[in-house]
């Protein structure tokens, strides 16, 4: 009796054994079709295609994070931005300190007009990379949001990093075309604006002298400096 019942244990055990094996298989046979949808999409530029796949491995493979971050990519690229911003906030979830991730959602909820949202992704973002570009980005959300003792600080913090005096950027000149500037105009340029919210026209104009200063075709401090209005 007790040979018979280990028999029975046995064949069951190994049926069962053969049938996880058999959907294991099945699963991998699914995985590489999806991540070869997803590649020849790519190559193809059938991003529509290419987001199905990547939905196709989130579902296959749950716990592989780098299928969120390349849709969050996705999403953003293609201007979704309120897609982009709830699948980074997914993401952070798993891993708070995904700079990429932090980025693209600052971004996203930036152009949403989620200022306050994107303000404390930058500020967890520069937190954790010490960003001198990064910083640059919470000055204008402060700016924006009406924090100007705030970004008048974080611009002279700025103004120190060793970042900002080899850095050059791009702007416009006066015809609209792109040239480069050094990063050190704009952030003039910027404390300039911000001088003139708060109501110090005197210093609002020496900022904006000396942003031209550094760069004599940049178009906005020499319209901040002569305001059509």
């Amino acid at each position: 009796m007790r040979n018979s019942t280990q028999k029975v244990f046995l064949s069951i055990f190994t049926m069962i054994i053969a049938f996880n094996f058999d959907l294991q298989a099945q699963n991998e046979s699914q995985i590489e079709k999806a991540k070869d949808k997803y590649a020849k999409s790519i190559k193809y530029n059938d991003f529509v295609v290419a987001k199905d796949a990547l939905y196709d491995l989130l579902i296959l493979e749950p716990n592989n994070t780098s299928y969120l971050d390349s849709l969050a990519y996705m999403y953003f690229e293609f201007n979704q931005y309120a897609s982009a911003a709830l699948v980074s906030k997914d993401v952070l979830k798993r891993n708070p300190n995904n700079q990429m991730i932090l980025q693209v959602g600052a971004k996203s909820l930036d152009q949403l007009g989620a200022l306050d949202q994107s303000l404390k992704m930058y500020q967890k973002l520069y937190n954790i990379s010490d960003d001198g570009f990064v910083l640059y980005e919470i000055i204008k959300k402060q700016y924006e949001l009406k924090k100007y003792d705030d970004a008048m600080i974080n611009s002279e913090l700025l103004l120190g990093k060793r970042i900002v005096d080899g850095s050059r950027v791009y702007a416009k000149n006066e015809t609209g075309n792109e040239i480069e500037v050094p990063f050190k105009a704009v952030i003039k340029n910027l404390q300039g604006m911000i001088a003139r919210k708060k109501g110090d026209e005197e210093s609002a104009k020496k900022y904006f002298n000396s942003a031209l200063t550094l760069a004599p075709n940049y178009a906005l401090p020499k319209e901040n400096l002569n305001p059509k209005d």
